[in-house]
């Protein structure tokens, strides 16, 4: 039996339960046993041909000479030293300040570390109950928002540009000319917010104009859920989940890890469960598409949205039936065959856990699915223990497409003078029904804040350019009612306007400045002859201690429950899932470079959306991957790439929105399809008969998943929890010394070794260390097409791990860099001694030193040096180091050129910045003192780094951990990165 190290065979074999079960990544691996790449790298990622690696070293070598002479220039530039230095800014050391992003209009707490004035880096508040101190990759990527050059930046009426002053002046007029009708033709458009500062100016412009009206709108509103509650309750509120105590969970299409509601307090909640095999928590999840969620359930039932109710009634019905819950027996339907098997066993694991167990409903469903959760979580006895409810501390929770509608009829009517839009993009983001695109133009003073040139912003007579949240004063609730205030951590960069500033106009206000508006609001709240230090404390911690507000305890009225579950229509065709994505959201996000790149943290899709098709379905309609196919749905087609995705359900197209935007800049030009071409009012999450036919043409689609392979090596180990013990000595033989014929060199005496260790329990495979890990290291993107090339130059990636068929696969997602190998096979190579070892392990990279031969990447087994072939700063990569650009840069980071070596040293710039300030203190740099950027963003913790040296240091522990093992262990590099087997908690009645 061929294998690559003892009990760990290669694909391609039977397969197998434990750490011998057969792991692939992508339907190619499965289907041919062995990886499709037969070379070390991807063909065009090879030495042009005809060139040697000997002439290639000349050619490289040549080139730097010319590079140095070229250097040898002292700076044009006047050079000077602060006159007299700010007291609160230290040249050189970075200062962190508290604020506030607002995420779906609540607040999500984060610490931006801040360079004598420039924001470089975002990370979770510890202190913040909606981050915990994580983040996530969209809220990694908004310093790359602030410094873009493609931003917006100044205001136009007509085609003529103005000054500030200038504007607060004509929007006073315009504002003095709807007074005498109250505001009857004067509308807002405005995003779902939780600002305190924006309610009281709402309330005001009524006050002024009590005609006039605020209508608010979201590509993803909540408005769902909330209709649920109020069948439940009579009253709309919001439920919070709380996983800490949650020892069952049934998640019915919702993403709690990924995308709904706090995922990042979800997630840090959900991973405390999973390290313990005496305390493992057990996560079902019913959904149609892959997600965050699904991927990391221990049970996964895949179904259109449509059945999601059916299989909730079929577990209230057991419920009822068979576990003494008879008040639950008006809301069971039972269901038929394996889904009544998954039903049964659900609903006896959640009667054991009752009180102690949670029903999730995700906001695509329906009002009855969230009543019936409401019901199931109060007959279980979750309400007030895993589930709260309280009041939303949104403005305006209602932000779904009804109103948008209503006030597209009033624009088409006429019957509108003047609109602001503060809402991202509505003439992008609005039903395909509602025509709001035509109906805008009949308004005859148009005005839209925008931080980007988009669709609504260009059909505007008045163009605003946005201040960024980095750059302005605000304040939000989180979704419990913590209170934060936003404070700006860099003047803004270009003329711009804030939503407070822009409102306040209309009260004539607006050159009072945000700060002044906001702190008023707070001082007239809060008084007291003490305001100030009251104010400095807030600003300081970034929240409000004290501020959330009160669960409720509501009953729900199980009759009105009752009468809202109706028989599920019969369904033709395929099912059509609108979903939002997880690099742009709703496409706010579209021209983010670092997000345009990022892998995609199921399909590993890059640059693009697509449409997903199990593979059954697939096969059935006779398409492929990257074929691209028509879509057919209520009348309306549109052109996408398609993709085959394992885990898909059956008889369901999803697409993701946020591409295909008509006005796009540099970056997203070109990228992805219009997935709301489809999307109406009625059907805004999923809606069935769709139709499907392929083209006859190819879609050019970029996916990383299938970069860097193991060659069938095992990497990424998982075990059910049964099966632990079983293990044991064949875990230990994954870390236990290998034979060498080199003497392993002797860290026992040194004061630092440093090391990490990556917890697979804990992953759920999100990717925010991948792009903390860029913004923290300079990293430059690459464009499409070097990606497609196996080029990117991403020094963490995520991987992600398939076992069993392609229709019913369990994934394991494996962050992945480099693993600081004692016995490093990538310094035995280098000819000029460019990757070397440190006295306290650290495998280093000298970049001045290395002449790009790639001996290196070569000898590396893990494939996770990079090599940079092009000048990725130039513009044609769509990064051409701008003014602003530079100003994103981390100074502790060196810039990299063309043609040098690139990889993970373990924020190395971190740790020699602890050491120069514990040395000037006299002090030894402690145990868990340095944080990696990886680390840090992490939100399950699943990341761990510190010195093995100290024997009380978590990374220590977690080396000493009975789940831990050494990648590629065989090879006998004896890795510094450790990982720990991912176990499952699988229920034995669903074996």
């Amino acid at each position: 039996m061929p294998s690559l190290g003892r009990g760990l065979p290669i694909y391609g074999q039977a397969p197998a339960a434990g750490l011998t079960a057969r792991r692939w990544r992508s339907p190619g691996e499965l289907s041919l046993g062995v990886d499709k790449d037969a070379g070390e790298f991807p063909e065009p990622a090879e030495a042009p041909e005809g060139l040697t690696r000997r002439g290639f070293l000349g050619v490289l070598g040549a080139a730097g000479g010319l590079a140095a002479l070229s250097a040898c220039h002292p700076p044009r530039e006047k050079v000077m030293s602060y006159v007299r230095p700010p007291s609160d800014v230290v040249p050189s050391t970075p200062s962190a300040y508290a604020t506030a992003l607002s995420r779906g209009g609540h607040a999500v707490g984060v610490v931006v570390t801040s360079w004598e004035g420039r924001p470089t880096k975002i990370e979770g508040n510890r202190e913040h109950p909606a981050s915990l101190g994580a983040t996530d990759a969209m809220l990694q990527a908004e310093v790359l928002e602030l410094y873009d050059p493609a931003r917006v930046r100044d205001f136009v009426r007509d085609g003529r540009h103005m000054g500030r002053l200038t504007l607060f002046e004509e929007l006073s007029a315009l504002s003095r000319g709807h007074e005498k009708d109250k505001g009857a033709r004067l509308r807002f458009l405005v995003e779902p917010t939780s600002s305190p500062t924006l309610g009281d100016l709402r309330r005001r412009i009524l006050e002024r104009f009590p005609q006039a009206r605020f209508d608010a709108w979201s590509a993803f509103p909540e408005d769902q859920a909330r209709a649920g509650a109020a069948l439940a309750f009579g009253r709309p509120l919001d439920a919070a989940w709380s996983l800490s105590d949650a020892e069952v969970i049934l998640a019915l299409d919702a993403d709690l890890l990924g995308r709904d509601a706090e995922p990042l307090r979800q997630a840090r909640e959900y991973a405390g469960r999973r390290t313990d095999p005496k305390r493992l928590n057990r996560l079902y999840a019913a959904e149609a598409s892959y997600t965050i969620t699904g991927a990391v359930a221990d049970h996964r039932f895949r179904m259109p949205s449509a059945e999601v109710l059916s299989f909730g009634r079929a577990v209230a019905a057991e419920l009822a039936a068979r576990h003494g819950l008879s008040t639950l027996a008006p809301l069971g339907a039972p269901e038929k065959g394996e889904r009544a098997r998954a039903a049964a066993a659900v609903a006896k694991d959640l009667f054991r856990a009752r009180g102690r167990s949670l029903v999730a409903v995700g906001p695509r469903q329906p009002a009855a699915v969230h009543a019936l959760a409401a019901a199931l979580n109060d007959a279980l006895g979750n309400a007030g223990r895993t589930v709260e409810y309280r009041p939303s501390a949104l403005l305006d929770p209602d932000a779904g497409p009804d109103r948008l509608a209503g006030l597209a009829r009033e624009l088409s009517a006429g019957a509108v003078d003047t609109i602001v839009v503060t809402a991202w993009n509505p003439l992008y983001t609005a039903p395909a029904d509602v025509d709001l695109r035509g109906a805008f133009a009949k308004a005859r003073e148009r005005i839209v804040l925008s931080l980007r040139e988009n669709e609504t912003f260009r059909g505007a007579n008045w163009r605003v350019a946005a201040t960024h949240p980095l750059e302005a004063w605000g304040d939000l609730r989180s979704r419990d009612g913590t209170v934060s205030i936003v404070q700006p951590l860099i003047s803004p960069l270009h003329e711009t306007l804030s939503e407070v500033e822009l409102l306040a106009a209309f009260l004539d206000e607006g050159d009072k400045g945000g700060h002044a508006i906001v702190r008023a609001l707070w001082q007239a709240q809060a008084g007291g002859p003490d305001f100030d230090n009251t104010w400095n404390d807030w600003l300081a911690a970034g929240l409000v201690k004290g501020s959330e507000a009160t669960p409720e305890k509501p009953s729900p009225d199980l009759g009105r429950v009752a009468g809202a579950l109706g028989a599920p229509a019969p369904a033709s065709g395929l099912e059509v899932n609108f979903v939002p994505d997880y690099k742009v959201l709703d496409g706010r996000y579209r021209e983010n470079l670092w997000l345009q790149e990022f892998p995609d943290p199921i399909t590993k899709l890059t640059w693009d959306n697509a449409a997903h098709l199990s593979p059954a379905t697939a096969g059935r309609l006779g398409v492929a991957d990257r074929d691209e196919i028509e879509i057919a749905l209520g009348g309306r087609t549109l052109s996408a790439g398609a993709m085959v995705v394992p885990g898909q359900a059956d008889d369901v197209v999803t697409l993701s929105l946020g591409y295909g935007q008509r006005v796009a800049g540099e970056v997203g030009q070109g990228t992805g399809f219009d997935a709301g071409a489809l999307r109406t009012a009625a059907a805004f999450h999923f809606a069935a008969g769709g139709k499907v036919r392929r083209t006859g043409r190819k879609a050019d689609l970029v996916t990383t998943q299938e970069h860097f392979s193991m060659h069938g090596r095992a990497v990424a180990l998982a075990l059910d929890a049964p099966d632990l013990e079983k293990e044991r000595e064949r875990l230990e033989e994954l870390r236990a010394p290998q034979p060498s014929i080199q003497t392993p060199v002797d860290y026992s005496q040194e004061e630092y070794r440093w090391g990490m260790a990556i917890d697979l329990s804990r992953c759920i495979g999100c990717g925010a260390c991948t792009i903390a890990c860029q913004a923290e290291n300079n990293i430059p993107t690459v464009g499409k097409y070097q990606v497609s090339r196996s080029r990117e130059m991403h020094w963490l990636r995520v991987d992600r791990y398939y076992e069993g068929d392609l229709e019913e696969p369990r994934s394991v997602s494996q962050p992945l860099a480099c693993v600081q190998c004692e016995a490093a096979p990538c310094e035995y190579v280098c000819p000029v001694n460019a990757t070397n070892h440190s006295t306290d392990g650290i495998n280093q990279m000298v970049y001045n030193r290395c002449v790009g031969t790639r001996y290196c990447s070569n000898n590396c087994p893990y494939k996770v040096r990079r090599f940079n072939f092009l000048d990725y700063h130039r513009a044609e990569f769509h990064q051409e180091m701008t003014p602003t650009l530079k100003m994103l840069q981390n100074p502790d980071v060196t810039v990299r050129a063309r043609g040098v070596m690139e990889k993970c040293t373990y924020c190395i710039q971190r740790i020699e910045r602890a050491r120069i300030v514990d040395r000037g203190a006299g002090r030894k740099i402690g145990g868990d003192e340095v944080v990696t950027a990886c680390q840090q963003a992490c939100p399950t913790e699943a990341i761990v780094f510190g010195n093995l040296a100290d024997p009380e240091s978590a990374v220590s522990r977690r080396h000493r951990d009975a789940r831990r093992y050494d990648l590629l262990h065989e090879l006998g590099t004896r890795p510094r990165t450790a990982y720990l087997v991912r176990i499952r908690n699988p229920n034995p009645e669903l074996a």
